[in-house]
């Protein structure tokens, strides 16, 4: 996949991003138990997928916030995931036969141990249309995924997008209590 961020205008726009992903105080340890975790089960319910993950991807890692089929993975270099090819599209980023995409032919995940073959991955979108993070499932075995689940898998992406507006909602809420 061609290096977008090269250019002044991208590296702008990366730092937009940024500032909004940070905005929302999310680590590797939000909410185990809450709405991301729930996500999660859907995904790798509705999908039958054996792998199911929300991500989140800043300027050098990527962080799993919650996941099914990936326990005890919290933070990953941004280099090395799928979601860093996902963040830059503004659909669902689909690899229905990952062993065979020419963009994915060092990555670790497929060719490695983990022996990755499917990624469909919606991006979790702001307000203000900046990619923050996926909403993302995997398999081991090459799979179809036809437009009615790119769409069910762009849904969940937007209850995560959802909570996320939430609870700064809440946050900004307490904060003026407070003061």
């Amino acid at each position: 996949m061609e290096n977008t961020l090269g250019s002044p205008g991208a590296r702008e726009k990366e730092e937009e991003r940024l500032a909004k992903l940070y905005g929302y105080n999310i680590t590797a340890n939000y909410e185990k138990a809450g709405t991301f975790q729930h996500v999660v089960g859907m995904a790798a319910h509705i999908f039958k997928a054996p792998i199911a993950f929300v991500n989140f991807v800043d300027e050098r890692s990527t962080w799993i916030t919650d996941s099914w089929g990936m326990q005890g993975i919290t933070e990953l270099d941004r280099g090395v995931t799928l979601c860093s090819h996902a963040i830059l599209r503004d659909g669902v980023t689909v690899f229905e036969d990952a062993k065979e995409e020419p963009c994915l032919l060092s990555n670790p995940f497929v060719h490695g141990d983990f022996g990755l073959q499917f990624y469909a991955g919606a991006p979790i979108r702001t307000p203000e249309g900046f990619n923050i993070g996926i909403v993302g499932i995997g398999d081991t075995r090459p799979r179809k995924f036809s437009r009615e689940e790119e769409k069910t898998l762009e849904g969940l992406a937007a209850i995560v997008m959802e909570e996320l507006e939430e609870r700064r909602e809440r946050l900004n809420q307490d904060s003026s209590r407070q003061g």
